[in-house]
């Protein structure tokens, strides 16, 4: 039994009739008789009375029409969720961002669209650092990763695409001797105890800005944007953080921007070389 002969019985029941049901169909009578009929022997008895000028359903066939009905919808929808996985349409897409990242704006509006354009995708975002994100995307815990460092040059199993730029603030506490100035330089900065941002396996940086030569290493070490932030507010130090972490209310802490031209770092999309599923296929297509 074979999908298109619940078909061709469900319209000729619907019908009232073979000639009515071939014209529906497009086929020719005699092929749709002989389907019939077929499926009738494997089912081992008649699904049609054909006394009378018109066919009509036996009791088993009553019986059957009902179960042939449901069999064809599921199987539609079957079609239809195949084909929205296929198109990217359904799926989900697990992101893991660096804290930083998500007061830039760019993440926010790429999420954003990418919903209102596929709404029925799953999304979920998880905080990890950069480090880390290669490792998952690689493992499969994650799809892509959004972080300051591109994919490696020596794994072609991860690719990234380049997804903003954003320049970088001075976090200070509040009644810091600086916060007097609208705009600092760095060699106001210099000499100032700079809490510096964990990346991981003992790679150090400013948050994201690479260190000056001529800085000592920092006595004060963070792996989120809140822990820099929390350890300004104690101040016990100052911090460098990528524009847009202004955004976030913390209290006791400052920002002033640095005087141009100041330093900037790029934001990038991590993720695997050869994506197989659609829907995250589609939003690395979107972050392009």
């Amino acid at each position: 039994m074979e999908l298109r002969h619940l078909r061709y019985f469900v319209a000729v029941a619907e019908e009232g009739g073979f000639s009515a049901a071939a014209r529906r169909l497009h086929v020719v009578q005699p092929t749709l008789s002989m389907q019939i009929r077929d499926l009738e022997h494997e089912l081992g008895g008649p699904l049609f009375d054909r006394a009378g000028r018109q066919p009509r359903l036996t009791p088993a066939g009553a019986a059957f029409l009902a179960e042939a009905r449901q069999v064809l919808a599921q199987a539609g929808r079957a079609q239809d969720t195949a084909r929205s996985a296929l198109r990217g349409e359904t799926g989900s897409v697990r992101i893991g961002v660096a804290g930083a990242a998500v007061f830039g704006g760019f993440l926010t509006g790429l999420i954003r669209d990418f919903h209102q354009a596929r709404p029925r995708v799953g999304i979920e975002v998880r905080e990890a650092g950069p480090l880390k994100q290669r490792a998952a995307v690689l493992a499969g815990e994650l799809d892509v990763g959004f972080s300051a460092l591109a994919a490696p040059s020596d794994d072609p199993r991860l690719a990234s695409i380049r997804a903003s730029s954003v320049s970088f603030l001075v976090a200070l506490p509040a009644g810091h001797r600086l916060a007097g100035h609208e705009t600092l330089t760095a060699e106001q900065i210099d000499g100032e105890e700079l809490i510096e941002y964990l990346v991981g396996d003992g790679d150090l940086a400013p948050h994201g800005m690479p260190r000056r030569s001529a800085l000592p290493p920092g006595r004060f070490r963070a792996d989120s944007t809140l822990s820099v932030l929390a350890l300004v507010a104690a101040k016990v130090g100052i911090a460098v953080v990528p524009s847009g972490v202004d955004r976030a209310a913390v209290p006791d802490v400052l920002y002033r921007p640095l005087a141009e031209p100041g330093p900037a770092t790029d934001f990038h999309v991590l993720h695997r070389s050869d994506e197989p599923a659609p829907a995250v296929a589609a939003f690395i297509r979107a972050c392009g």
